[in-house]
């Protein structure tokens, strides 16, 4: 799958029918509570983007708001004219404000980008069933469309006290807030070119061509309220060198999980340096989407060699690790993009990967991944005429 710059567009500007404005003073009298929601991570910008970094937003698109009580039972809230409020976001401000709070409610959720019918919204009414939602990892590869969830508990806010607008010498302490933090249920892995090193004593190949990158071992669902994987993992067994190559011969793998490429490199000219390095550039970074886990999952490279004999052959790499600052990285988090890195003068820099023609030399040989480790953010966009 092949990288787009990602500008994040989450429209959200008018909650007239679902929200109440601070500065109308309503305010809450008897037991309800009122509810000021903050969306945390949502940072406002304009329609240019003020320096976003590319890659690294995601679009917050159609999002719901639920509210539910110690029972785990979906409640409403209410306006301040009586009416109930709605629960779907298509615009808003990133903070969002209800009055007639049912008491009993304490826990707030979030849900952006889920592709349900209204049907399947509607028959949500217990935080159970919200338990029970599934995300599949094929459907994750768009980062336009990807599910983003947030929860939290409600918090008295000891700052916010209203006057009653029927006797205003009265304050209405009973206001309570939420803090939100929307965050996908995926990492990526993110690549956008190759560092061939070339040996000056004992040299194997003339050229080396890249012609497929696939991802490996990666977990196809998880839930997605907590982002805990289930089901068996997806792939082969690289160290069996028959499973490895039916693998990536096979077409009918899921067509987001692999790339094929040419991409030649061939040996330079006699130089003074021990290795020489031959660094390409993808004409797009390549990306993949995978579910956060504690199973490390790996890249596989399917490589054809010309010797310095002339001899062509076809075989594979994988890698083995990926290293960190901290070194060995051996769980992906959610939120996080992994880049590619390659350590050191050669390559164009963030995210080439090194491989040394030795490294081919051997069947299924194992790469050591060095990567570099950003954050998504979640951007709201403001059009600007």
């Amino acid at each position: 799958m092949k990288i787009a710059k990602l500008m994040l567009s989450a429209c959200i500007a008018a909650l007239a029918l679902v929200s109440c404005n601070k500065e109308e003073g309503i305010s809450v009298k008897g037991e309800y509570k009122s509810l000021n929601i903050e969306i945390a991570n949502l940072f406002m910008t304009k329609a240019q983007g003020d320096m976003i970094p590319d890659g690294t937003t995601v679009t917050l698109n159609e999002f719901r708001i639920f509210l539910f009580a110690v029972d785990q039972l979906k409640n409403t809230a209410t306006q301040a004219d009586g009416s109930a409020a709605a629960y779907t976001f298509t615009s808003a401000t990133n903070e969002i404000q209800y009055h007639f709070v049912d008491p009993s409610v304490n826990k707030v959720v979030a849900i952006a980008n889920l592709d349900l019918t209204a049907d399947q919204w509607a028959a949500i009414d217990t935080y159970s069933e919200v338990q029970a939602l599934k995300l599949q990892i094929a459907a994750q590869q768009n980062p336009d469309a990807l599910a983003l969830y947030a929860e939290s508990g409600l918090v008295q806010d000891q700052n916010a006290a209203q006057h009653d607008p029927d006797n205003h010498q009265n304050l209405i302490t009973n206001v309570f807030k939420a803090t939100i933090n929307f965050v996908p249920r995926v990492s990526r892995f993110e690549l956008d070119g190759f560092a061939i090193g070339f040996n000056a004593e004992n040299p194997l190949y003339n050229r080396i061509t890249i012609h497929q990158v696939a991802l490996n071992n990666y977990y196809p669902v998880t839930v997605l309220y907590n982002g805990v994987e289930e089901g068996a993992l997806a792939g082969c067994d690289p160290a069996n060198a028959t499973a490895a190559i039916a693998y990536l011969q096979n077409n009918d793998r899921a067509s987001w999980s692999f790339d094929k490429e040419s991409i030649s490199f061939d040996r330079p000219a006699a130089s003074a340096e021990a290795v020489s390095y031959v660094t390409k550039n993808l004409a797009k970074p390549i990306y993949y989407h995978i579910f956060s886990s504690t199973t490390a999952p790996q890249l596989m490279l399917h490589v054809e060699t010309t010797g310095v004999d002339g001899a062509v052959s076809s075989t594979y790499i994988y890698t083995k690790n990926f290293n960190g600052p901290q070194g060995a990285i051996t769980e992906f988090q959610e939120g996080k993009i992994y880049r590619m890195n390659f350590q050191g003068t050669a390559g164009s820099g963030d995210g080439d990967i090194p491989i040394n023609e030795e490294d081919i030399d051997q069947l299924g040989k194992c790469l050591d991944i060095t990567v570099t480790v950003d954050d998504w953010n979640v951007i709201l966009v403001t059009p600007e005429f």
